[in-house]
């Protein structure tokens, strides 16, 4: 009985932590008007409005937070995965094991803890294992990502947690997706593709606009089929010796 007691209080638990997950995505707008975010980016933001997808300025949506950094990327490097919690509390339940390099919206943030929206749930991640990501005041630059010069090729691209290939894979990406530039290296460089921030060798990023272009064909970046999907983590080893 106290067992099957124990079980019902998590579920009521986990039950009560969707229910107010699902408000706070309800809660993003713009101009004022609920949307569904689909993919998260700190410059630019896939959302789904009237049956389409948009890639529409991160500045332009808003929700509910206390603090000024609004979107941070989850780092675990070592273990690629990171405990998010039911509470701000080092022993609160885990809801979820969420994945290093995933963005993310920041709703909270004090000395030890972030509050963060991920895949509609909110928790609560230790300050190690996430990243702030500012907001950039002026725009960022763009690319399209290729593998050879090749945009519509099956072969993945690695995305790394750090500027070197001995750094932890973080996720294949397909070849044709729309990537902002937040540091444009010789070798390496720091971006955002498809909700993932890392790094990506250089010479998968072809036609790059420079930032004060950028703006101005955002809407004209996403591939054909939408946002593109996620690699196996099996198709991500076999990348690491392509690149």
């Amino acid at each position: 009985m106290k067992r099957l007691l124990i079980v019902l209080v998590a579920v009521l638990l986990l039950w009560c932590a969707a229910a107010n997950a699902a408000d706070y995505q309800r809660r993003i707008y713009r101009d004022g008007r609920e949307v569904d975010v689909k993919t998260v980016g700190a410059y630019q933001t896939v959302i789904r409005s009237g049956g389409r997808e948009e890639l529409v300025p991160s500045a332009e949506l808003t929700w509910e937070s206390d603090t000024d950094v609004r979107f941070g990327y989850l780092y675990a490097p070592k273990r690629g995965k990171v405990n998010i919690r039911l509470a701000p509390k080092p022993k609160a339940s885990v809801l979820v094991k969420g994945e290093t390099g995933r963005l993310v919206f920041v709703i909270s943030r004090d000395e030890e803890w972030t509050g963060i929206l991920y895949d509609g749930l909110i928790g609560y991640v230790q300050n190690s294992t996430i990243r702030l990501v500012e907001e950039p005041e002026a725009p960022k630059s763009t690319a399209t990502l290729s593998y050879k010069g090749n945009t519509r090729v099956t072969t993945k691209v690695t995305m790394r947690s750090e500027a070197n290939q001995s750094s932890r894979a973080v996720v294949g990406l397909r070849p044709g997706a729309p990537v902002t530039i937040f540091k444009l290296g010789t070798t390496w460089s720091e971006v955002e593709v498809s909700g993932w921030h890392g790094f990506v060798l250089t010479q998968h990023l072809t036609d790059i606009v420079p930032a004060e272009e950028s703006m101005a064909s955002v809407e004209d970046t996403l591939p054909d089929d939408g946002v593109p999907v996620l690699d196996t983590t099996d198709t991500i080893v076999e990348e690491i010796n392509l690149d």
